[in-house]
């Protein structure tokens, strides 16, 4: 609420500041009062509440000077109220008229002295003392008739002297009273300006307290009072900011005009301190100060780690993270680099365990759309109804057991970011079309929804798989195939890039060893050639497995190669007849054991699933046998 004191000389005056309001419209959040008043007497020097004041005269002024912090209004006289005093005067046959008034200038004097067919002498008044003695001056000079405001003409009605009293018109306190009433508007708006930003500040957790170009404080917010344990007794504000952060540290920020942060200590507590100038104020240079909790900001950035990876929306290997110096693997990895510089969809192809992930997830981190999300699917893990959801999306109610506020998708998810589908080539046939829409149009339909959302997303994707062959078996579409494959990546077996193997051994043994708290064991040179010349067929996978059970049983500081034959690392290569290969001896116990008098496809055709699956049904016979002999 804001308050408008009108200072009132005569009834006259009250008569036209009722109508005035009458006729302006009616204002929130505005109080006006009115006080009578005449002149300039002692009274004038109590401190009004009302933020704005308006008054005439001599009344305005003293007032202006007396609250120099308080909006203060004039009602001003105009030439024409001055006009129309003095054609009053040529009605009175004046000779002499002393015209008496306080910063007005009239120009073409002898104009309006032919007008009144008499001389006019102008006279300065701020005050009742200044008004006193022009009165005496004119009156010493000849002056037969005084024109002025209330307070001249009081002196004269005391003095005997004939005058005409200017008077102030219905347009003069109309236009005042508009000034005042924008003026409460204004501050209004400030102060709930004002109190927006005293909460804003008030309820973020970083204590805040801004300082002007002589680091003395302007505003400090609640959470700066907790952290620096500031007493309520006294008033900060105008104070030296170094009054409030007397630590050492803080001595390298102020003065410096840049931009700066630094861990200081202040009570027995970490906090991360930003010092940020501002330039370009009226008021000249200032600075924001912002005091952040690290324990905060450690638990915050946790959490959205946490949340984020929980969506799988996050990138979480680099380039840094591949491991290998073989003319193979560099040629890839440059590749990639160079494939993370632009936008076009990319396939990489390689043996299981061979770390295609791992190249997707570098391209992602090295591209542009590096802030963006990354969301990762295994296609070949969900059935095809599953699979459609997931990517695209459905709306509520569209199919029985959907959620009553329905589902975004993947792709959705990825909007701006990075899309990989491992596994690709697992993918039904009946939803390639609908992958290839997108691909195309650059747009989903969720399932349900008779409307279309755009979306902007790089695909990579991955298999182990022959996509070509299942081309030609009519099991993938060549048109998808060609979409995924603008850009492609073939990721050699380690088999075929043995020279990496021994930089991996080393990395993943230390890496395990540091994770346990063991020792980081030495290779011998028996052990290295064993490791080297094993064929690997699970990759760099299988490597990385080996490694971390040669930790956990090993309780040596040394591998040796006797070490590893008795932990029986290598089980599936014990027992081969003479000339015979590992490769040769893959046996899956389940055909075997079926005999079957089909092909594997068919087999799979057969029992409803991919071949795939149905190598891995045949993989975890093999290691659940395998268990069982550990066992016995």
């Amino acid at each position: 609420m804001v308050k408008i004191r009108v200072f009132l000389p005569h009834l006259e005056l009250k008569e036209i500041f009722e109508r005035v309001m009458e006729e302006l419209p009616p204002y929130d959040n505005v109080q006006i009062e009115t006080t009578y008043i005449f002149g300039t007497p002692a009274v004038l020097s109590r401190n009004y509440d009302a933020e704005i004041l308006v008054a005439r005269g001599m009344t305005h002024d003293v007032l202006r000077e007396m609250f120099p912090d308080k909006h203060v209004v004039q009602i001003q006289l105009n030439s024409f109220d001055v006009l129309d005093a003095l054609v009053q005067c040529r009605k009175l046959q004046a000779k002499k008229i002393a015209l008496c008034l306080h910063n007005v200038e009239i120009h073409c004097l002898e104009n309006l002295e032919e007008l009144c067919g008499a001389s006019i002498r102008m006279y300065d008044v701020a005050d009742e003392k200044s008004a006193e003695a022009a009165v005496c001056e004119a009156e010493a000079e000849g002056a037969d008739t005084f024109v002025g405001a209330g307070t001249m003409c009081g002196i004269c009605d005391r003095r005997g002297l004939r005058r005409v009293h200017i008077h102030t018109k219905h347009d003069a306190v109309e236009a005042a009273m508009q000034e005042a009433l924008n003026a409460a508007k204004t501050i209004n708006l400030e102060r709930t300006r004002s109190e927006i930003i005293n909460i804003m500040l008030n309820h973020n957790e970083d204590g805040i307290i801004a300082v002007d170009e002589n680091e003395c404080i302007l505003a400090i917010n609640n959470q700066a009072y907790r952290v620096f344990q500031l007493s309520t007794i006294g008033e900060l504000i105008g104070q030296p900011v170094s009054s409030v952060i007397s630590s050492e540290e803080w001595r390298q920020f102020p003065g410096s005009g840049s931009q700066k942060e630094k861990l200081i200590s202040l009570h027995d507590k970490k906090y991360y301190v930003q010092y940020k100038p501002l330039n370009g104020l009226e008021a000249g240079a200032g600075a924001l100060i912002f005091i952040k909790n690290t324990d905060r900001i450690i638990e915050e950035e946790s959490r959205i780690r946490r949340e984020l990876s929980e969506k799988g929306l996050t990138a979480k290997y680099s380039f840094q993270d591949i491991l290998g110096q073989s003319p193979a693997i560099r040629e890839n990895i440059q590749m990639a680099e160079r494939y993370s510089k632009v936008n076009s969809n990319v396939l990489i192809i390689g043996e299981t365990g061979t770390g295609k992930e791992l190249f997707a997830h570098s391209i992602h981190q090295a591209s542009k759309r590096s802030h963006q999300p990354f969301v990762a699917l295994n296609c070949a893990a969900l059935p095809e109804n599953l699979l459609e959801s997931e990517l695209f999306g459905y709306e509520a109610g569209a199919f029985s057991g959907a959620s009553k506020s329905g589902k975004i998708g993947l792709f959705e998810l990825a909007h701006k970011g990075t899309i990989f589908l491992d596994e690709i080539g697992e993918i039904p046939i009946s939803l390639q079309a609908k992958l290839l829409r997108v691909l195309q149009e650059r747009e989903i339909r969720r399932i349900g929804s008779t409307s279309v959302h755009p979306v902007d997303v790089r695909v990579i994707s991955a298999t182990n798989i022959n996509i070509e062959e299942k081309i030609r078996e009519g099991q993938f579409r060549s048109d998808l195939y060609y979409r995924l494959n603008l850009l492609d990546i073939s990721i050699p077996p380690l088999r075929e890039r043995k020279e990496d193997i021994q930089e991996l051994v080393d990395a993943y043994l230390a890496r395990f060893a540091c994770e346990m708290g063991k020792s980081i064991p030495t290779v011998t040179s028996d052990a290295a050639r064993i490791l080297k010349e094993h064929s690997w067929p699970g990759n760099v996978r299988e490597l990385r497995n080996i490694c971390e059970r040669l930790i956990v049983l090993n309780d040596t500081n040394v591998l040796s190669g006797e070490l590893l034959r008795q932990l029986k690392i290598f089980r599936r290569q014990e027992g081969l007849a003479a000339g015979e290969t590992a490769k040769d001896q893959e046996p899956d116990s389940v055909y075997d054991r079926l005999k079957p008098k089909k092909k594997k496809k068919e087999l799979a055709e057969e029992l409803g699933v991919s071949r795939t699956t149905l190598w891995r049904m045949a993989k975890r016979q093999r290691e659940l046998e395998a268990k069982q002999k550990e066992q016995k």
